[in-house]
Parts: C-alpha cells; sequence; structure tokens
C-alpha cells in the first residue's frame, strides 16, 4: 500500500496491487483467469504453478474543491509485471482521461488537474491498461474503474420555498402544529455530517418553537391572542453538520397571522344612552343608530339587536346593519309630543356565531338602556273636522254668513290662527273668510236655479309661523226660495166646438 506525501486526502486513495485479482473481481465478485495461471481440471492435479500477476483497485477519491497550487494526486495504477525499467506503459481512457486526469504511463500515478465540484458530477468512469512499450501488446487486460469525487462542506443549507405566509387559530392550545419547513443540502448525505440539517428559532421566541429534526413550527405559548397582537415575524435557520461550530447555514422567514375566534363578546360602550327624534319624524324611518364592540373579527362580531323590553317596543323597532354592525332604530308609529314626550327602550346586543369552547368568557350578549325624547316640533294649524258642508239661501244679500270653520294650533304654544281663502277657482271668489273668527261669508247673490252648489278651501295659518298652513275643503249648498210665479209653457189656442157639453176636457196645461 503506498501512500503519496503530496496527497492531501485520506489513505484509502492508494492503489491496491495484488496478484491476479482484476478489476471485475471486486466490483462483479469473479476471478478472472488469465495466463501465468493454472487451472484445475476435474480429475487432474496441480502440475505446475507460476507467480500470478494482475493489478486490482479499489474505488479511487479525488477531494472536490482542491484549490492547491499542485495537481491533486489521485492514486496509482501498477502491474506486477512492471518491474521498473520503463518498459511497462500506463494509458488511461474514459470519462475525463486526459483534460481533468492524467496518468504517468511509466509510473501510473494519476493527478486531477482540475478543481472538481462533486454537486455538479459525482464519479468519473475511467478505463486503465497496461502495455508492453516495445510491443505494444497488452500486459493485462483492460479494465474499468471509479473516480469518486470526495465530498466537502461547502453548501449551505437552502429552504426550497419562502419567505412563508401561514396562518394559526388564537387560543390554540400550547404545542399547535402551524408549519414544516424543509431546507435541503447539496453535500452528499451519505458521507459525514455535510447534510446533516438541523432546525432552531432565531426569532420569533417565546411564542413559537421549532423542532430540530423535522422543522415542524409549533406554537409554544398557551392562549396566544389576536387582539393582542395578531401578526408575527419567524426567523427559521438550517445548520448542517448536525449543528455543529463550523456548519454552514441558511435562513427562512415565516410570517405568522393568528386567525380570529369568537373569544369576546360584544360590549355596549355604555350603559345608558339617550336619542332626540322629533314628533314630526315619518313612521318608517330610520330615527337613530346604535352599536356594540366586538374586538373579533369577521363573522365573529356579526350580532343581532333586539328591543327585549321598554314603554317603546310597540313604537319602535331595530334591525341590524349587516356591514357596520349597528342596531338601526326605525319609528313604527306617529309620534306626538303633546301625548308623550320620552320612551325607554331596553335593547340587547347578541352574537349570532358562537364558539362553545369560549363559552365560559361569556355571556356573549349585553344589554343596554336607551332613553328616546320626543322633540316638539311647530305644527300647522289642525281643523276641528276633515271637511265642512254650509248652506246658504240663494238671493242673500252679500256677505251674509255662511258658517264657520274652527282650527287651532296643536302645540302647546297654541298660537293665534289666522283664516283666508285661496282665490284659485272661480267658486273661491264667491266666498270670503273672516281672519279672526273663520266665519264665511257671500261676495254675490246667487241664484240657485243657475248655481245650486259651490265648493271652496278654507286656510289656515299661525300669526306666529305663517308658513305653516293648513287646508280644509268647505261644500256650500245653494237653498232655493219662491222666487219665480209659474209659466205657461207656450201660448195655447183653444177650438171649443157649439155643442160641447159641460165637463168636456177641451185643452190640458
Amino acid at each position: 500500500m503506498r501512500i503519496t506525501s503530496t496527497s492531501c486526502i485520506c489513505p484509502v486513495l492508494v492503489c491496491l496491487c495484488f496478484v491476479q485479482r482484476c478489476y471485475g473481481a471486486a466490483h462483479h465478485g469473479s476471478i478472472k483467469v488469465t495466463r501465468n495461471q493454472t487451472k484445475y481440471i476435474e480429475g487432474e492435479t496441480e502440475i505446475h504453478h507460476r507467480p500470478k500477476r494482475g493489478w486490482v483497485w479499489n474505488q479511487f477519491f479525488v477531494l472536490e474543491e482542491h484549490m492547491g497550487p499542485d495537481p491533486q494526486y489521485v492514486g496509482k495504477l501498477h502491474s506486477n509485471s512492471d518491474k521498473g525499467d520503463g518498459s511497462v506503459k500506463y494509458i488511461l481512457t474514459g470519462e475525463g482521461a486526459g483534460t481533468i486526469f492524467i496518468i504517468d504511463d511509466t509510473t501510473g500515478d494519476i493527478h486531477s488537474t482540475k478543481s472538481l465540484d462533486r454537486e455538479q458530477k459525482t464519479h468519473y468512469v475511467l478505463h486503465a491498461q497496461a502495455i508492453d512499450r516495445r510491443t505494444n501488446k497488452p500486459l493485462e487486460p483492460e479494465s474499468e474503474f471509479i473516480i469518486k469525487v470526495q465530498d466537502i462542506n461547502d453548501n449551505a443549507p437552502k429552504f426550497t420555498d419562502g419567505p412563508y405566509i401561514v396562518t394559526v387559530p388564537e387560543m390554540s392550545e400550547m404545542g399547535t402544529s402551524v408549519l414544516q419547513v424543509t431546507a435541503t443540502d447539496a453535500d452528499d448525505p451519505t458521507y459525514g455530517n455535510s447534510a446533516r440539517v438541523v432546525y432552531s428559532i432565531l426569532q420569533g421566541q417565546p411564542y413559537f418553537s421549532v423542532d430540530p429534526k423535522t422543522g415542524v413550527i409549533r406554537t409554544a405559548l398557551h392562549n396566544m391572542d389576536r387582539e393582542a397582537r395578531e401578526h408575527y415575524s419567524v426567523v427559521i435557520q438550517a445548520k448542517d453538520m448536525a449543528g455543529q461550530v463550523g456548519g454552514l447555514s441558511g435562513s427562512t422567514t415565516v410570517n405568522i397571522t393568528l386567525t380570529d375566534v369568537n373569544d369576546n363578546p360584544p360590549r355596549f360602550p355604555q350603559k345608558h344612552y339617550q336619542l332626540y327624534v322629533p314628533e314630526s319624524a315619518q313612521v318608517g324611518s330610520a330615527v337613530g343608530k346604535i352599536k356594540a364592540n366586538d374586538a373579533d373579527t369577521g363573522s365573529n362580531a356579526d350580532m343581532k339587536y333586539t328591543i327585549i323590553n321598554g314603554d317603546g317596543s310597540g313604537v319602535f323597532s331595530i334591525s341590524t346593519d349587516k356591514e357596520t354592525r349597528e342596531g338601526i332604530l326605525s319609528l313604527k308609529k306617529p309620534l306626538n309630543y303633546e301625548k308623550k314626550k320620552s320612551y325607554t327602550l331596553n335593547i340587547e346586543g347578541a352574537n349570532t356565531h358562537l364558539d362553545f369552547r369560549f363559552s365560559h368568557l361569556g355571556p356573549f350578549k349585553d344589554v343596554t338602556m336607551l332613553k328616546i325624547i320626543v322633540g316638539d316640533v311647530d305644527e300647522p294649524p289642525l281643523f276641528t273636522m276633515p271637511s265642512y258642508v254650509m248652506e246658504v239661501y240663494e238671493n242673500a244679500k252679500i256677505g251674509t254668513a255662511v258658517g264657520t270653520v274652527t282650527a287651532q294650533d296643536p302645540d302647546t304654544a297654541n298660537s293665534l290662527v289666522r283664516y283666508f281663502i285661496d282665490h284659485n277657482t272661480e267658486e273661491d271668489k264667491y266666498f270670503t273668510v273672516d281672519a279672526s273668527t273663520g266665519t264665511v261669508k257671500t261676495a254675490k247673490i246667487f241664484d240657485r236655479e243657475e248655481t245650486p252648489w259651490c265648493n271652496i278651501t278654507v286656510a289656515a295659518s299661525e300669526i306666529d309661523n305663517p308658513e305653516l298652513v293648513s287646508h280644509v275643503p268647505v261644500g256650500v249648498r245653494i237653498l232655493d226660495v219662491n222666487d219665480n210665479p209659474p209659466e205657461l209653457a207656450r201660448e195655447y189656442d183653444v177650438v171649443v166646438c157649439e155643442n160641447a157639453k159641460p165637463g168636456q176636457v177641451t185643452l190640458t196645461v
């Protein structure tokens, strides 16, 4: 066994010389019989025995990334036919022969002239031959051998994916699996620890941990609350050489977001609210909003509002705006400040999607009291009747009183009322109204035979606020008087016979 001093590799990188055991024996488990070897024939005994000769070698190795000034020694080929007189010529063929690998054809020494990268090519298949220089005849059968590129730790672990974006539910139990990361190392996994990767966490403690062997990231704390902190940036390192000092490392970032669960009940910011609603609000209109706060998001914050009791439950209703999660208060019946000046409602806001794992944090609802103040609005005068019917005789003098309309201010101020007629039609010109008393009077002399009925409209407004006006229809019936004597429909010519009998009808008028 020969170890060359110029080699920086381990002692196995040598040529092993034996008698008659060729390369095929090392790789195929058979022994080839060549010259100078006596066969044993069945039934015969050995007659003559000559010394055996031949060659054999194990796998050669060359260290990758060799950067020395001299070519790297790989190994030596030697035939026992070689007596050291230079008569044996060694020939090397195959992958890289003459370019990467050169051989001293006299000594059989093989060197590598280039720096090799195992990750690009792991081994080279070559063929060796020993021939007689004088006769060019082979002294040994051509044999195939392999030069394997010996790995060094020149590749850091790399994460194939990343940065990673993952989620895990808040309030998860400690040890909940979040993600498994994997780093690959291009070095030889079968040689040493160059490709043996160990995982560790550089950033993200004490919230998360990583299994050093599998790369599984897990939660490391109980009850991680999204409402306290939602996003985490975790840095995972993969180090080869089993994590030993001098190993190469790579890292990746895992962005973890806590997803929401329904662990927060809704809460009204105040226990008492007050809302002003004018009495003039229209039935069916929205008159106010109320909202309970919920720290959760999405469906976990959905809620429904309900009026659970109060003296205004029949006057008001509440619905839920799904977008804003507000309670919308609407008017069901008209308001009248003069009859009722305030209402009290008890309003409940409750989550609609419950998670029974967190029922102990409940109840997932809250109640608040809402006082509604009805606002007084200056309303127009209100007539005592929805309509009026009056009568006047024909031929009555101008200024004759026909009847009286009455209106009052419905507000507590009880302002004085002024009456008037808008002369919008011809019939409105036939009457006048007393501005203070509301008495309707004639403005012309009527003839029933021409105008048996008149329809007018009387208006009333407050003196303090003349813009607020009410109207009421008034129908006036024209009554008949005996102001027309009877008249014959036409002139008649009557002829009576001289012999007419008494009582005989001669004409009908």
